[in-house]
């Protein structure tokens, strides 16, 4: 029951009635999707139909989810960034799925903690901040890679990514791992046919349904920006900057250009 322990949390519930609300066109049509394919990975996990499957749902929720944060901010602020993502690519969604990883665990090391308030009907972050504690309303304007946090450069940004890999190669087989997975869940090898334990799937139900949360989560609060905000930026330059040593734009091979 791990998804279903997630998915009907308060948190999440909030994630989603809000989301129902705020995003429209496309982004609604890719969160309601992805939250569709993390029920149908439980139920499948649940009736021991097969693991692989179960697993195969829910690295497509975390793909629709990208979808859904990368079309939101299209139409609220972003575009000339977030056009930079091709969400028919899975190398590309899984850069942006990666960075979402990322914030998550520098969240779980600064010991954010966040609950839902009935009263106020929102999510509060508790935020640490030297020996002080201080409660917010959950908001992407909390986060920043960079010391001043107004500061928009996603250098900071894609050096979080790049510190992850010895070198520039391993960090692009990573990628490419890491959005080839769901193939590796389904097809047969030399080996024999593919197979996960209870234990792995569990575990990538786990992260899969916060990833998924996570980037629903950030596409219903990029449409609240009257303005860029500067973490958005980060992240959307430093997705543009991996993105373009997994992918390099073409080259004409008679012109070079």
């Amino acid at each position: 029951m791990v998804v279903k322990a997630l998915i009907d949390h308060p948190v999440a519930d909030w994630v989603y009635r809000r989301a129902n609300k705020k995003l429209s066109g496309r982004a609604l049509s890719c969160a309601v999707n992805a939250r569709n394919h993390l029920v149908r990975a439980q139920k499948i996990a649940d009736a021991e139909i097969s693991n692989t499957i179960a697993y195969l749902c829910a690295t497509h929720a975390t793909e629709e989810a990208v979808a859904a944060f990368i079309a939101s901010a299209k139409q609220y602020g972003y575009r000339e960034l977030a056009k930079k993502v091709n969400i028919h690519d899975h190398a590309q969604k899984a850069v942006v799925s990666a960075y979402a990883q990322i914030i998550s665990g520098h969240a779980e090391e600064s010991k954010l903690e966040v609950a839902y308030s009935p009263a106020a009907d929102d999510v509060l972050a508790r935020v640490r901040i030297g020996g002080e504690e201080t409660v917010y309303p959950l908001r992407l304007r909390l986060f920043s890679f960079n010391e001043d946090g107004e500061d928009p450069s996603s250098e900071a940004a894609f050096d979080a990514f790049r510190s992850w890999f010895p070198n520039p190669t391993a960090m692009i087989e990573r990628v490419y791992a890491r959005a080839s997975f769901r193939d590796m869940a389904l097809y047969a090898g030399d080996d024999g046919g593919p197979a996960l334990s209870r234990q792995q799937l569990d575990d990538g139900l786990r992260e899969h349904t916060l990833l998924t949360l996570g980037l629903i989560w950030a596409a219903m609060d990029v449409t609240s920006h009257e303005e860029p905000e500067p973490f958005v930026m980060q992240i959307l330059g430093a997705v543009a900057a991996v993105i373009d040593q997994v992918r390099p734009p073409r080259v004409c091979k008679h012109c070079g250009k």
